[in-house]
Formats: C-alpha cells, sequence, structure tokens
C-alpha cells in the first residue's frame, strides 16, 4: 500500500493505493500559501474499518509539516482525528 500525493491546478490531494487500485483519497485546497483546508476524506467501502484513513491524514500532516503548513479541517473526519489526537495539533487551526 502506498500514499502518493498529487498536486493538481484545480485539485490536491492524496491517494491511497493498493495493488495498482486507488482505493481512498483525501483532498485540499490551499486558502494562503501556508494554510490548506482538507475538506474531503473517501475510502472505497470495501477498506473501510481498518484505519486507512488515517494513513491519509499522516502523509497530509507529514507533508504539514515538512511544509511548515497549518491545516482547517472542514471534513468531518479529519476534523474528528484532529480531535481525538492531540499529536496532530501542532498543524491544525
Amino acid at each position: 500500500m502506498e500514499v502518493k500525493h498529487e498536486k493538481l491546478k484545480l485539485k490536491n490531494r492524496f491517494v491511497l493505493i493498493e495493488d495498482k487500485k486507488e482505493i481512498g483519497e483525501m483532498t485540499y485546497e490551499f486558502r494562503r500559501d501556508n494554510i490548506m483546508d482538507i475538506n474531503h476524506t473517501f475510502i472505497d467501502e470495501d477498506y473501510r474499518g481498518k484505519d486507512y484513513g488515517h494513513k491519509l491524514v499522516d502523509a497530509a500532516v507529514a507533508f504539514m509539516r515538512k511544509n511548515d503548513i497549518k491545516a482547517i479541517p472542514s471534513c468531518p473526519y479529519v476534523k474528528k482525528v484532529f480531535d481525538e489526537h492531540p499529536k496532530y495539533s501542532d498543524v491544525r487551526l
């Protein structure tokens, strides 16, 4: 399993891939240079319940820490993860 980061003109996202199949994504957009809004997370229903969403959150947080970026978690899933895990408090707005 791997997480790929795609920076596209209209859609930025982290993509979760297993056996060459896209099984999940987390999308975001920049509000300012150092503030991103994580606005959507999706995991294919065949893969839910295995904490794969956390893999996307961890990849996004690693990217934010490396690039000194803060996040607005407008996605309900990401907001819940951020609320439940203080280890992400350094990147949350």
